[in-house]
């Protein structure tokens, strides 16, 4: 059965395994002709009106024949192939659990082997080879299926092949994409080839409705390209909700393992869609359908199919226990097995080709499973009567692949393939219409150079915006902060309660200023873990070429403003009066000037450390260590001359004895302090007349 009249089959039934399915491959075909011929700047020539002039101007038809200066780029003939492709990877296998001897084991190695400097120098090391020759292409509008057991190496081949690449020590053998070479695809196209790991990666609290705009929107073609496009986001948005069955729940936030949202196959849909959304040619999936039951599986590789169709776009995949509805669905398959290629070909044609090696497949087993488990003894048959030798290793099923008129047949179409990326000047053609689609060119010719189709600008205020929106979806969050700050203004005001304008409240009252600085110092901490928990999503964003990684940091300290003035208004009205302070205007808005724009730097210290930590615990350890040498060396816990001299540059470069000089200053520049008690000398029994007394 083809791929086409699978999905035919299944657009009359609407049902997989007794579920309704919420995809519909025909009515998207047609939502998707609609908003082409809808939202495109047409051809202008003389002999393009006189064609537009009759019924037969079809813009699918008009894009995949070059002419592509006038239009949308809904798809682009990319492909991709691959040729002798051996990955090499770090060698784990000696790897041991370190004890309290392995730090002086290190060492005693390193002074024996000399470092490593000879493996670093030589490019060799503790290198083991991972993939062994891969060869295959996937055409526009194609669907490779990669099968293979855990461990065998495809999600390594699937990483090198969305262009993930630096986790590898060495990759040998070429890797094209529409004749671009993958470090060029990096640099300047970077969102036109995406790799997606098995979880998705999304901001929980947007909703699938803001979630797909911001996509859209970062991703809209300039005005060179289409004439409406207000018109086109707004069409593009209603062609997702349609396509892939999240009307439902556009308004439903996204969520994650901690935060109810959307179901796990909605989730599913929601990153094909923003995929979609994000114009990406070539698409990578590794294990996505993991933790979905049988009918959103289906659903998730239907929404894969009408990529594929609709969009021409070159599609691959790994997908453990595929059912045959999904197997079906794909054009080609891919089975490996202990990073060793054993197949590559047509997905109808692969169960033949084994068998016709001696490996029989069970009537009742599907496809998939037949494929993966086929060096699996215990679990394979052979053909009855079969007198040849079968194959019994990954090894040996490599030897009969790559001895076989299949694989002879696999490698002429790779070079025709290639020969005709190379004649038709595909990468050329990229080029100019990925440039044409970024907005800013005509002022700024180093624009063509950047992989993201809006300007750092117009990123900045969507990214504001979205943020704000963020921030406003989390109502419980800044309400707990509220009340946060203003209990402890109460229970710090409380110990600090009317402070005197004696000599015996000066120490106190330099303490309360402390005590109100770091009260701003402890709530700031809260970045890290924020900084860490979004970041995925953030690098995600950045190879899909939505926004820069800058700009929303930008964004972020921004709309800490906000947030920032409502608690440190909270803390101040309430601590500043409870404790006496210096009751003038100009003092109280000073106080809160200084508190402010203490509570936002130590923001972005705080969010700087969560950025640059690998995980959250050595994130809160980096800030913990920080933060104590910032109390330690502030000034206030001991004097500057007490300092440690190793250490005393650490008060000057942490922000908080800055902004304890600054309120101290503050404070007492216009106090006038009665000397009383203890203060006053002669002091003692008798001498009870101030005016003696200094």
């Amino acid at each position: 059965m083809s791929s086409s009249d699978s999905v035919s089959s299944f657009d009359e039934t609407g049902m997989s395994f007794g579920e309704p399915l919420h995809v519909n491959v025909s009515r998207a075909s047609t939502r998707f002709e609609t908003i082409q011929q809808a939202h495109s700047r047409q051809p202008v020539s003389p002999g393009e009106e006189e064609a537009l002039a009759g019924d037969g101007f079809d813009l699918r038809s008009w894009l995949h024949g070059r002419e592509k200066d006038e239009g949308p780029p809904f798809s682009k003939r990319f492909g991709l192939v691959f040729r002798d492709l051996s990955i090499y990877g770090t060698d784990v296998s000696n790897k041991h659990i370190s004890t309290l001897i392995t730090p002086f084991w290190k060492l005693i190695k390193g002074v024996r082997y000399g470092w490593g400097i000879p493996e670093m120098l030589s490019g060799m090391g503790s290198k083991r080879k991972l993939t062994h020759g891969f060869s295959g292409e996937v055409k526009e509008g194609e669907m490779l299926l990669v099968l293979g057991r855990p461990g065998s190496g495809c999600s390594t081949l699937l990483r090198v092949l969305g262009n993930r690449r630096k986790t590898y020590t060495k990759i040998d053998g070429k890797v094209s994409y529409g004749g671009l070479s993958p470090t060029e695809v990096q640099k300047h196209y970077r969102g036109e080839v995406v790799y997606n790991a098995e979880e998705d990666q999304h901001f929980p609290t947007l909703s699938v409705r803001k979630t797909l705009e911001f996509a859209i929107q970062c991703k809209t073609p300039s005005s060179k390209v289409l004439k409406d496009r207000a018109g086109y986001r707004k069409e593009v948005l209603d062609m997702l909700f349609d396509m892939y069955g999240l009307r439902g729940c556009a308004d439903t936030i996204v969520g994650n393992a901690s935060l109810r949202g959307v179901s796990g196959g909605e989730r599913k849909r929601v990153s094909i869609a923003e995929q979609v959304a994000a114009g990406a040619a070539i698409e990578v999936w590794d294990g996505s359908t993991r933790g979905l039951d049988s009918s959103s599986a289906l659903d998730y590789v239907r929404s894969l199919r009408i990529n594929a169709d609709t969009l021409q776009k070159a599609i691959v995949a790994s997908i453990y226990q595929a059912s045959e509805s999904i197997y079906n669905l794909f054009d080609k398959v891919m089975v490996i097995d202990e990073g060793r290629q054993l197949y590559f070909g047509p997905a109808s044609d692969a169960v033949a080709y084994f068998e016709a090696l001696g490996i029989r497949k069970p009537s009742r087993q599907t496809s998939s499973d037949f494929l993966t488990g086929l060096t699996q003894l215990n679990e394979r048959h052979t053909v009855p009567g079969f007198t040849g030798h079968v194959p019994q290793t990954a090894e040996e099923l490599e030897a009969a692949w790559l001895e076989s008129s299949e694989c002879a047949t696999m490698l002429e179409q790779v070079d025709e393939f290639e020969a005709q990326i190379e004649h038709d000047g595909r990468s050329g053609e990229i080029r100019e219409l990925v440039d044409r689609t970024k907005m800013g060119t005509e002022q700024m010719r180093l624009r063509r150079k950047s992989p993201y189709t809006t300007t750092f600008v117009y990123q900045f205020m969507l990214l504001v915006r979205r943020e704000w929106e963020m921030q406003l979806g989390m109502p419980v969050i800044i309400g707990y902060q509220v009340v946060y700050n203003a209990v402890f203004s109460i229970i710090l005001g409380t110990i600090f309660i009317n402070l005197p304008q004696t000599t015996e409240g000066v120490f106190r009252r330099g303490g309360a200023l402390f005590t109100a600085l770091l009260l701003s110092t402890l709530t700031s901490q809260s970045q890290v873990p924020r900084a860490i928990q979004g970041r995925l999503t953030v690098y995600k964003h950045k190879f899909l070429g939505l926004a820069h990684p800058a700009a929303l940091s930008l964004a972020q300290s921004l709309l800490d403003i906000p947030l920032a003035v409502l608690n440190v208004t909270v803390f101040s009205l309430i601590f500043y009066f409870l404790t006496n302070l210096e009751r003038t205007a100009p003092h109280f808005f000073t106080f809160f000037l200084y508190i402010l724009v203490a509570s936002l730097t130590l923001s972005g210290f705080f969010r700087f450390i969560g950025n640059i930590s690998p995980n959250i615990d050595v994130g809160h350890t980096i800030s913990g260590l920080g933060l104590l040498c910032g109390i330690l060396y502030s000034g206030y816990l001991q004097p500057y001359n007490q300092m440690h001299p190793w250490f005393i540059w650490f008060s000057f470069i942490f922000p908080l004895p800055y902004a304890l000089k600054a309120l101290l200053a503050n404070e007492f520049r216009s106090l006038r302090i009665r000397c009383v008690g203890s203060s006053l000398i002669p002091g003692g029994p008798g001498f009870g007349n101030i005016a003696n007394q200094i």
